[in-house]
């Protein structure tokens, strides 16, 4: 459990810096893609900085809990997607629930299970391992 969960989360933060490169490179495809639009300078940066910068720290996080087995990183990571997915909820309290609000939902949800699985799978060693 331990060695699939390592590869779970290795996989996901290789997806999460795949993300990363729309985000800062291709912002014209991000009304079309995404939903958003990047208004100006600041709409621009603030799309790299806050949705990129999102994608790349759950990378390093997930990257390093891979790594290292490490249930402290994992549960960083864990944390980044979680908060996503409640803005993902408070946005379905007040706007409701549209055509393509569900895929992203079910994917950060199943994001955090494998982060939680992880978690749950990395604990305490017993002694001598």
């Amino acid at each position: 459990m331990a060695l699939i969960s390592r590869i779970l989360v290795g996989i996901i933060g290789l997806l999460a810096l795949l993300g990363v490169g729309p985000h800062w490179f291709r912002l014209q495809h991000l009304p079309v893609e995404r939903g958003m639009q990047a208004l100006g300078e600041v709409g621009r940066a603030n799309v790299r900085a806050d949705v990129g910068g999102l994608f790349l720290a759950i990378a390093l996080f997930a990257f390093i809990a891979a790594a290292k087995q490490s249930r402290t990183w994992a549960l960083a990571a864990m944390v980044l997607v979680g908060s996503a997915l409640v803005g993902r909820f408070v946005s379905l309290a007040i706007d409701g629930f549209g055509p393509r609000v569900g895929a992203p939902i079910a994917i950060e949800a199943l994001i955090v299970a494998i982060f939680a699985m992880a978690y749950w799978a990395w604990g305490k060693k017993p002694e001598g391992l």
